[in-house]
């Protein structure tokens, strides 16, 4: 089984790498990245220097992000449509050992570029004469985590779905879009009185209540966090709460790995 999946992380990452649609992708996020910051890096007083790590930091881990989850998009969809899965379960694979494969190397990836964002940080820092700030350890390490989590879910999706549907109901259908549709539906109920529209509303609420509760949120304890990522100092981070959301992320991407594992395993292959 080692093997199997060493075997099968090397061909993923030599498909990442000649995957024309992710290359483009990924130098089109550089492209942009470097005409927003590069100016911001020339023409800024030292006293801006931190704030110019810190947006030089979330540039990074947004590029990070987005390119994780483009992995989890593109892979498992892309082999489901050219039927070249098939041949692959009957090597024999197990479903199970190429999904994990397929997870590890989007893994891989997603901590090389991590790293390259604590690379860029520090060099920085060392340029500008500025004390290494813990906070990004622990900003980084939520990311990482977060941003598994993300590509789990969107893996899921683009087994169920086009992948062009899948990144629609990643980016559309979210936590707060059940939260406004909950009070635009207390709204409507408390406004509707005794019409005969009063059962269509409450049961339409019933619906959403589950949704809201049952859809994966991915910043759990954003809010807990929102100090040490403006300030980037260890002394504001409460290290518990990044424990818990490394947890939770770590269960919700297993969580997702099963149910693809799962349906992988039902699709007919013709």
């Amino acid at each position: 089984m080692y093997a199997q999946i060493r075997a099968n992380i090397e061909t993923n990452l030599i498909f990442y790498r000649r995957n024309r649609l992710l290359v483009a992708a990924a130098i089109f996020i550089v492209v942009i990245m470097g005409l927003t910051s590069i100016p911001a890096l020339l023409f800024t007083s030292k006293s801006q220097h931190l704030e110019l790590i810190k947006t030089a930091m979330h540039l990074v881990t947004g590029f990070a992000t987005v390119v994780t989850v483009g992995l989890g998009l593109m892979l498992i969809s892309q082999h489901i449509r050219d039927r070249s899965v098939k041949m692959v379960f009957t090597k024999p694979c197990l479903p199970e050992v190429w999904l994990l494969s397929s997870f590890l190397s989007a893994g891989l990836v997603a901590g090389v570029l991590f790293a390259v964002a604590l690379l860029i940080t520090s060099i920085l820092g060392m340029i500008w004469s500025i004390p290494f700030q813990s906070g990004i350890v622990y900003i980084l390490l939520n990311g990482y985590f977060q941003a598994m989590s993300l590509m789990a879910f969107a893996t899921f999706l683009s087994v169920i779905f086009h992948p062009v549907m899948a990144l629609f109901v990643l980016l559309v259908v979210q936590e707060g879009l059940f939260y406004c549709l909950k009070v635009m539906l207390v709204a409507g109920i408390k406004a509707a009185g005794e019409s005969a529209f009063l059962p269509l509303l409450k049961l339409l609420k019933l619906v959403v209540d589950a949704l809201y509760m049952l859809w994966p949120t991915f910043s759990p304890y954003g809010t807990k966090m929102s100090q040490v990522s403006s300030t980037l100092r260890g002394s504001d981070a409460d290290w518990s709460y990044l424990a818990l959301a490394i947890g939770y992320a770590v269960v919700l991407t297993a969580m997702f790995y099963f149910l693809t594992g799962y349906v992988l395993k039902k699709k007919r292959y013709v």
